[in-house]
């Protein structure tokens, strides 16, 4: 059975792995920022891209960190008394591409434990501004393959996903979804195993998306579309998203929590896209649970 320190040892690999990749996709090194946690033990590396020319904003961060005191809501969702040390390790990030040809992305993977209790979550979702069905079949195809290949059941997760990532206040997903798997915790081998796939399968998932579409051109309509999906990913990240609340309710760093945001977004009011419009078919078609695959 992997003990704490393997399956940390594991996530960094993962962590180098996917930073390398963007780096030589970017064309630009990271600025990397090494943190120590100060409520325990541990820390972590948070390594960023702004206005480079792929990526807009995005980053890859790394943690794992001993806590002294689990939070009081984390105490009560894990069933443990309230003060209980913890341990946390886990890869996430997000890129906010400059082209709105190409998606977002957000990946994630995670291994927390407290007293006896454990569990493995993680997941990968994609935000598309231009639909683009092929890719989506593509994007979700490649999913499917990888849960077949580790025994995992890819309904199960995507349907998990498509409930996690909904802005309920808007009733629209945030994206085109994906999978997502939270409080695994039967056997821990094959859980590192499946974790693990996902992150070392991030870059053979992301490369054709950027490859197809990175040197297209969009117009200044494709370009407020974007920043206006943009809203409705940092509404999500603000109000629902588990991790950012952990990391904020942990005491963890905030630039490295708050890191998913993108640099520029627009809100406006009461807008909706023009019937026919590639826009409009992305926000009632792309936007609701579909089968891609």
């Amino acid at each position: 059975m992997p003990a704490a320190t393997q399956i940390e040892t594991a996530y960094r690999a993962v962590h180098d792995r996917i930073s390398a990749f963007l780096a030589e996709q970017d064309g630009a090194s990271y600025r990397e920022d090494a943190w120590n946690y100060d409520r325990g033990s541990g820390g972590g590396v948070t390594r960023v891209w702004e206005n480079s020319t792929l990526i807009e904003k995005g980053g890859v961060n790394f943690s794992a960190i001993h806590g002294e005191s689990l939070p009081q809501a984390a105490a009560t969702a894990f069933k443990v008394p309230f003060g209980t040390p913890f341990f946390a390790t886990g890869v996430s990030l997000v890129i906010h591409p400059r082209n709105p040809h190409v998606p977002t992305i957000h990946m994630n993977i995670r291994y927390f434990e407290a007293d006896d209790v454990w569990w493995f979550g993680g997941g990968i979702d994609l935000t598309p501004y231009v639909p683009v069905r092929e890719e989506a079949a593509a994007f979700h195809g490649a999913l499917k393959a990888l849960c077949e290949q580790c025994g995992e059941d890819y309904a199960h997760h995507k349907k998990t996903c498509d409930e996690y990532f909904c802005i309920k206040h808007r009733n629209e997903m945030r994206g085109i979804g994906g999978i997502f798997f939270d409080h695994l915790r039967t056997v821990k081998n094959k859980h590192l195993d499946f974790a693990t796939a996902l992150g070392n399968a991030f870059n053979d998932i992301y490369a054709p998306l950027i490859a197809a579409n990175r040197e297209k051109p969009f117009t200044e309509r494709q370009r407020e579309f974007q920043l206006f999906r943009r809203s409705r990913y940092v509404e999500f990240n603000l109000v629902y998203d588990r991790g950012t609340l952990f990391g904020l309710q942990s005491g963890g760093r905030i630039e490295s929590i708050l890191m998913s945001l993108p640099a520029v977004a627009h809100w406006r009011y009461d807008w909706k896209p023009e019937p026919g419009t590639p826009e409009h078919e992305l926000t009632t078609v792309f936007l609701q649970p579909h089968d891609w695959a």
